[in-house]
């Protein structure tokens, strides 16, 4: 039980880093962004790289560790590559790989989440512009 709640709160830290960025986004005040976005990689203990690179079950299987938060560290990363694709000239390939964690996610996860389908909708919409 201790194990389990450490690990929520890690999830639960990390989904605090992510609104932070996003609000600084939504604010203007991004130059912190970075910054912040690279001490969240550290704690998933993956990078853009290794983000970019996987496929989403190889991902998972990562990011799974022993405690199976791999879906829920998996919706952090995709919104790390979302952020980070508002800092970034070309911005596809980050945005392309968020779509495919979070349709991953959306067919993988037992539980529905209207923000998770409209944020594919989204982010489909971006890229077919």
């Amino acid at each position: 039980m201790l194990r389990k709640d450490f690990i929520m709160i890690q999830i639960e830290e990390l989904g605090k880093l992510i609104a932070q960025i996003i609000n600084n986004r939504n604010t203007g005040s991004t130059l912190n962004n970075p910054q912040l976005i690279q001490s969240a990689y550290t704690t998933l203990h993956a990078d853009r790289n290794t983000l970019l690179e996987l496929s989403p079950e190889a991902l998972r299987q990562l990011l799974d560790r022993d405690d199976s938060g791999g879906l829920q560290r998996m919706d952090i990363a995709a919104h790390l590559l979302i952020e980070e694709a508002h800092l970034v000239e070309s911005p596809v390939a980050l945005q392309q790989k968020a779509l495919e964690i979070l349709e991953y996610i959306h067919l993988n996860d037992r539980t529905f989440s209207i923000n998770r389908a409209c944020l594919i909708e989204e982010i489909r919409s971006e890229l077919n512009r």
